[in-house]
């Protein structure tokens, strides 16, 4: 019988894998199945996912760890996700926050200046949303599934092309 090698990296070993964390996501939806396929889909792939039912509650989950992305939607309770949105970009702590907005109405922007400019977010992506594309633009935008703890740079650890299929 022979017993396993340990979790953690020997004096020898390479210490890459104790260097990495899972990238943070908040999802802001009131939807709660659009919230939870997200949840589900993200963390399979490995995500760390953070669920907001409200404009309120995201700006709350925000003030209280700043996540490495936001997928929000613009139709929400409370506070709407414009608001959410203008008061993020407000802030100046907050002014690089990766912000993927979700609509359930179709949008075809002439350009991608224009499909950012108006709310201030870094992507658009329509409801219903197709698990490869959004994996994808979230790798396009700087936040794979496992990021650097020691630079918060991308690491290659997971295959977003292989998880998506």
């Amino acid at each position: 019988m022979s017993i396993p090698p340990p979790p953690w990296p020997d004096a020898a070993g390479d210490s890459a894998a104790m260097l990495e964390r899972p990238s943070k996501v908040l999802v802001v939806d009131d939807e709660h199945h659009v919230a939870r396929l997200l949840e589900f889909m993200l963390t399979r792939v490995g995500y760390q996912v953070v669920i907001a039912r409200d404009g309120v509650s995201a700006l709350e989950k925000v003030a209280e760890s700043v996540p490495d992305a936001v997928l929000l939607d613009l139709f929400l309770p409370k506070l709407s996700g414009e608001e959410v949105l203008n008061r993020w970009r407000s802030d100046p702590a907050l002014k690089d926050l990766v912000v993927v907005v979700l609509s359930g109405k179709t949008y075809a922007p002439a350009s991608t200046a224009e499909s950012t400019q108006g709310d201030r977010a870094n992507a658009r992506v329509s409801k219903p949303i197709a698990p490869s594309e959004l994996l994808r633009l979230l790798a396009e935008l700087g936040v794979p599934p496992r990021r650097s703890i020691s630079s918060g740079t991308s690491s290659s650890a997971s295959s977003i092309e292989g998880a998506a299929s």
